[in-house]
């Protein structure tokens, strides 16, 4: 892990130009996973899908392309609402995989019409 976080941003890059282009369609989904231990720095309580009440968590967003293929990864507070992420992966889309149009594919309490008005309608 040392050695890949520093090279993330270029291998999502690489990814990024070989499974995505304009107008094709990006899959995003977000799930989360708790700790038994106290130290991570993005480690807090929040709503967990695994049923762990009582434990740290952190939320994970995965891009993936129509396939399925990874294209970037996101790691969030753990008390990170699921809507609150697409934010960072909309300008990832737009600013470092330089793409303007493309189909975004997540559930209905991400893609919701406040945040559709908000930061994807084209302006």
């Amino acid at each position: 892990m040392d050695w890949l976080l520093p090279r993330q941003e270029a291998i999502e890059q690489a990814l990024a130009q070989r499974h995505l282009a304009e107008h094709t369609l990006v899959l995003y989904d977000v799930t989360s996973t708790y700790f038994e231990g106290r130290t991570c720095p993005l480690a807090r309580f929040g709503h967990p899908r695994d049923g762990k009440k009582d434990k740290l968590q952190i939320v994970v967003g995965l891009m993936c392309n129509a396939e399925g293929c990874p294209v970037a990864v996101e790691v969030f507070e753990g008390n990170t609402a699921d809507p609150k992420t697409l934010t960072l992966q909309i300008q990832k889309l737009r600013q470092r995989f330089r793409l303007q149009r493309v189909v975004l594919v997540g559930d209905r309490g991400m893609l919701t019409e406040a945040r559709i008005d908000k930061e994807l309608r084209p302006r």
